[in-house]
């Protein structure tokens, strides 16, 4: 995951997937998603949060 800040008050987070080995091929799949650096990013943490919480229940 990388983050980009822009004008405006908006934060980029590209989301990326790659194989652990180049073996696989080497193929990788992105994607970006565009927030406002305020309640959206306090609302994305919260849920990513949740999820990485139901892993350990």
């Amino acid at each position: 995951m990388s983050a980009a800040f822009r004008s405006g008050g908006y934060v980029g987070l590209t989301w990326a997937l790659r194989p652990w080995t180049q073996a696989a091929g080497g193929w990788g799949a992105s994607v970006t998603t565009w927030l406002e650096a305020g309640e959206q990013m306090t609302s994305l943490a919260a849920d990513v949060r949740a999820f990485l919480a139901q892993e350990n229940q």
